[in-house]
């Protein structure tokens, strides 16, 4: 089903009013996200999935895709300021970040991890996912066959001097990477290198589209672009890819 903004002020209305389904799936969307859309307030929110899927865990503490929804995308931020402080630290304070907040997320992140684990069986399904995002938290160091999941990701990338700046957001539901790619769109002003979104089977790359050439203004053509619809296991919302170090979502780095 198509993704419009009717859609996240639906869900975010419904999540306000409490309800921890609506949080779960507006938290899930938000994920593929730089920032919320239309969000009510003064400005842009970073990590913006992040209240909803706390509220989601908060209201069903025993929810497993909730649960790995926050700790993935809680992996994914170590990962992102670890980056920051290996290059630049002294932006950290400005974002009110520091050794300590990050060591927090990943306490949090591996309590997190342990309650997945503890519910038990989670499914075929995750446990490839699951078992990389133990490597990725320093729980294991067993990494999973590569070949687990089929995906789609978006690659987007600028330049400012010597510094690269990549965007990448990865999904495994056709509609909601096109939503996600025009929601980046809209975000971003200049066009920088040219945007692809490549389809992944069982973890290999079976094609990649040139995004844009099917641009207008600031979205997508998408009635000129043939997104195939995936084969094989779909990677679980939340958990990262083994092997290629793409985390579920919206990522961005410099380097």
């Amino acid at each position: 089903m198509a993704i419009t903004a009717e859609t996240i002020t639906r869900l975010r209305t419904t999540a306000m009013a409490g309800d921890a389904h609506a949080a779960l799936e507006l938290g899930r969307l938000l994920c593929l996200t730089a920032s919320e859309p239309q969000a009510p307030g003064d400005g842009d929110q970073t990590w913006p999935e992040e209240r909803w899927l706390r509220a989601a865990v908060e209201a069903r503490p025993d929810d497993i895709e909730a649960l790995t929804l926050l700790t993935g995308r809680l992996a994914q931020q170590i990962s992102y300021w670890e980056a920051v402080l290996d290059m630049n630290p002294d932006v950290m304070e400005d974002y009110g970040e520091d050794e300590a907040t990050v060591r927090w997320r990943q306490i949090e992140a591996e309590e997190l991890y342990a309650r997945i684990r503890a519910a038990g069986a989670v499914g075929h399904a995750a446990e490839a996912g699951l078992d990389e995002l133990a490597v990725l938290l320093g729980a294991s160091g067993t990494p999973p066959a590569e070949a687990a999941y089929s995906f789609y990701v978006f690659e987007h990338e600028a330049w400012s001097g010597s510094v690269r700046y990549g965007t990448t957001i990865v999904a495994s539901d056709a509609d909601e990477i096109r939503w996600a790619c025009d929601e980046w769109f809209a975000l971003e002003t200049g066009l920088g290198s040219a945007p692809t979104l490549t389809t992944y089977v069982d973890g290999a790359e079976v094609g990649s589209i040139d995004l844009g050439r099917h641009l207008a203004d600031t979205a997508v053509s998408w009635d000129d672009v043939a997104v195939p619809e995936l084969t094989g296991l779909p990677l679980p919302v939340g958990l990262p890819v083994p092997g290629h170090g793409l985390y579920y979502g919206f990522t961005s780095a410099a380097e």
